[in-house]
């Protein structure tokens, strides 16, 4: 009886683990698959079927909807972001509106805008970091063209020399923006405003 038992015990766990196992579109036995299975909203694409990934959860929302539906019944066609007003532009938190100067630019933005920030230490101190962190392995530390791509890569500026200690922060966040010789476009990788707070720092090194 003794055996019995024991065998039993152990089909039993076999049989158990054994439905854990995961292949094609089967992923197994999952605990708590809310965590595996984020549902993203899509702003365009959405899925209108109400009972869409019935079979992943037992949860129950509160408008009867399974996992995977992501539809806003309310928006037009359904969508879960609403299209802007027409002719409105969008701003940044601070109210700015988009930087529309284009790379060939630069003379009119160095001289038209101006860095909407103060010179607070805090501000300052952002930009160091921001510095450190995205420039100052071409440019060096202080500015002099001498960091460690620079060794690799002749013609790194030097923001201290006599062409380049003048130039206005304009200048300065205009070619963060768009990039210039040798200098990629870096618009994508740094807001705004920390680029103006990068142009901010720059200054205090070439004092």
């Amino acid at each position: 009886m003794r055996v019995v038992k024991s065998l039993f015990i152990g089909f039993s766990a076999a049989a158990l683990l054994t439905a854990c196992t995961a292949g094609g579109d089967n992923p197994g036995t999952e605990y708590a698959p809310n965590m595996y299975h984020s549902v993203a909203y899509e702003p365009y694409s959405q899925i209108v079927d109400e009972d869409a990934g019935r079979w992943l959860t037992s949860i129950e929302y509160p408008d009867g909807h399974a996992e995977f539906f992501n539809s806003n019944k309310f928006n037009p066609h359904r969508m879960t972001m609403r299209e802007p007003a027409p002719n409105t532009v969008s701003r940044n938190k601070q109210g700015w509106l988009p930087y529309r100067f284009g790379k060939d630019s630069l003379a009119y933005a160095a001289a038209s805008i101006k860095n909407p920030l103060d010179s607070s230490a805090a501000v300052i101190a952002g930009g160091k970091l921001l510095y450190e962190m995205y420039c100052d392995h071409c440019h060096g530390a202080k500015g002099a063209g001498d960091g460690k791509v620079a060794d690799k890569y002749a013609g790194v500026a030097n923001l201290n020399s006599d062409a380049l200690k003048n130039i206005s922060e304009g200048h300065i966040f205009h070619v963060i923006t768009h990039g210039k010789g040798l200098m990629w476009a870096h618009g994508s990788q740094i807001n705004p405003e920390d680029r103006w707070k990068i142009a901010k720092y720059v200054k205090t090194l070439q004092k």
